[in-house]
């Protein structure tokens, strides 16, 4: 084999191979498929659960589960804590603002034939769309859309159009590379190795929440912020608020650093013998920043901390307590 071809061969190879790491790499970069499926909203939410069935902690504690949700089980066969894998929101206020709408696209493992014999029993009506059924079902004043796009994929929503859930169907069989505008513009900026972010745009003049003395989340009026929570041992998370100017991001700097000032104070107050050292190491580790039209915002969570945070997430015990045996009480009253 001569030199020339011997370099022409290898030049092939790295072509070809250039080409494989690109398209993993594009692949890589695209969000997660689950969120590009999702509508139009101003609030964008995804986690992957995963990691967590790692942990397995409903062996250690069972989880006790009762009333709908323990008759949605015993039906479906479906555990969200169990059977869950990821999951995808979008969320927007009504246009009168009074109320909000959402939708979701779950994706676990279940049994299909179950889930649709329980949503054909509870749905008030279903129709037919695009090789899909939609299952209707009222709840709490809401109309609750549900399809189940293949083995491992549901998409609900309880927006009043059905347009939200048709689009879904449609982009389940061709996910497009872009997803809801909010996901297209500032999923750059979420971290590669995050489990979980939130991408939510606060407009201007909008009703920011308010605490009894006062207080309000207005400074955050008229920028997106990008959370986001990745796990190494320790669990970082990190928010990016991104404000029109670089002197807007400095009044959120400054409004974050004044909330934290007024948190620490009132912990202080409420618990004079001091915090928990776990907690108390997870507010020292705040660090509020700016770089240049984006105020930053990062924490750490220890792993003592977390395993707290699961323990106390575990729902006592529910076990009956036994009643006494009639020896026993034949006993008793003999003492007696």
């Amino acid at each position: 084999m001569t030199l020339r071809r011997k370099l022409l061969i290898s030049a092939i190879l790295l072509v070809c191979l250039a080409a494989i790491a690109f398209f993993f790499w594009r692949r890589a970069a695209l969000p997660p498929e689950a969120a590009r499926l999702l509508p139009e909203g101003d609030v964008l939410l995804y986690a992957n659960l995963q990691p967590l069935h790692l942990f397995e902690t409903d062996k250690l504690h069972p989880v006790q589960v009762e009333g709908d949700y323990r008759d949605f089980i015993d039906q479906t066969g479906i555990q969200f804590e169990r059977d869950l894998e990821q999951v995808a929101m979008s969320r927007r206020d009504t246009p009168d603002g009074k109320d909000t709408e959402s939708s979701e696209i779950f994706i676990g493992k279940f049994d299909q034939q179950r889930l649709q014999s329980y949503l054909e029993k509870t749905s008030s009506r279903s129709e037919a769309y695009n090789n899909h059924a939609i299952y209707s079902i009222p709840h709490e004043g809401h109309l609750v859309r549900v399809s189940i796009l293949d083995p491992h994929r549901v998409a609900v929503t309880n927006m009043e159009s059905a347009t939200q859930i048709r689009g879904m169907i449609d982009a389940s069989a061709h996910p497009p590379p872009r997803g809801p505008s909010l996901l297209h513009d500032y999923y750059s900026r979420v971290p590669a190795t995050a489990l979980a972010w939130l991408i939510t745009r606060t407009p201007a003049n909008s009703k920011a929440a308010q605490f009894p003395n006062g207080w309000s989340f207005d400074f955050l009026e008229n920028t997106v912020a990008v959370a986001s929570l990745r796990y190494r041992g320790d669990v970082l998370f990190q928010a990016d608020v991104i404000a029109p100017t670089d002197p807007e991001a400095k009044r959120v700097s400054d409004a974050v650093t004044t909330f934290l000032w007024i948190s620490r104070s009132a912990a202080q107050s409420l618990n004079p013998r001091g915090t928990d050292p776990d907690v108390k190491a997870a507010f020292d580790s705040i660090q509020v920043g700016q770089n240049k039209n984006v105020a930053v915002v990062t924490a750490t969570l220890s792993q003592r901390m977390l395993k707290k945070l699961v323990t106390e997430a575990q729902p006592e015990s529910t076990a009956p307590v036994p009643s006494p045996s009639p020896e026993a009480s034949k006993h008793r009253r003999r003492r007696r």
